[in-house]
């Protein structure tokens, strides 16, 4: 499995590191051209004009030593703008970390070894966000939703602790194609006023706020108008911009 310095990319912007540090994101879409769709037809060109999306979201949960590790996975554009006009996408796997932990940091840096089902360990160095306080790294394959994953923290050589990874979602909960169709509905006739727009499906996990995690979706169109959906695990519309 390859892995990827984040910070030659791109793709990871300021509004990428604001994001991570909060919510994880689901998935980004392009949608030209919405004006006189139906609600079925949005949903089916935002499928169609990808520009990221994240499937899950796993997290060592909030009684470890560590701090607040998340991993997800999905797939993204090339170069990722959010410029509502989507290209070319690959598949990505990214391991945050906000520490608790100072002594994992070492040169300005967290080593771990991922361990994925019964695979090889691998390694990964995770870099300072330098829009907040967690350190990413990169893996460049999309990684199962239902892989047993755990992870080994290292420092100067020292083992510090391990966690074990796991998704934040109630098994029964939507997928994010669902939150994403679900929104585009709650939005018929919004959409249909812009012609070209991007979305972006987020799970917010602060355990602090909520007890259940829950999708938020959110539009931008090229002209800067925004709108947002939040959709429960269960598929149900908890509130949206309009309302």
């Amino acid at each position: 499995m390859k892995l990827k310095n984040l910070f030659s990319k791109k793709i990871f912007n300021k509004k990428f590191w604001v994001a991570t540090s909060i919510v994880v994101l689901a998935a980004v879409v392009s949608i030209i051209g919405l004006v006189n769709f139906k609600r079925n037809d949005t949903y089916q060109m935002a499928l169609e004009n990808i520009a990221e999306a994240r499937f899950y979201l796993k997290t060592a949960g909030t009684d470890n030593t560590i701090g607040n590790v998340q991993l997800y996975s999905g797939i993204r554009e090339t170069d990722y703008k959010a410029d509502g006009i989507a290209t070319a996408t690959v598949a990505f796997t990214v391991l945050s970390v906000e520490p608790t932990n100072d002594k994992i940091v070492y040169n300005g840096c967290i080593t771990t070894l991922i361990q994925i089902n019964d695979q090889e360990p691998v390694t990964l160095v995770l870099e300072k966000n330098p829009y907040g306080n967690n350190y990413a790294g990169d893996l460049e394959n999309a990684l199962d939703a239902n892989a047993n994953v755990s992870v080994t923290f290292q420092a100067n050589g020292e083992t510090i602790g391990s966690v074990t990874l796991s998704n934040v979602m109630p098994e029964e909960s939507i997928t994010w194609e669902s939150a994403l169709e679900i929104a585009c509905q709650a939005l018929d006739g919004v959409l249909s006023a812009d012609t070209r727009m991007e979305s972006s499906t987020k799970i917010l996990c602060d355990n602090s706020t909520v007890n259940t995690p829950y999708w938020f979706v959110s539009f931008v169109t090229e002209n800067g108008n925004r709108y947002f959906v939040v959709v429960g695990h269960d598929g149900k519309v908890i509130g949206t911009s309009e309302k």
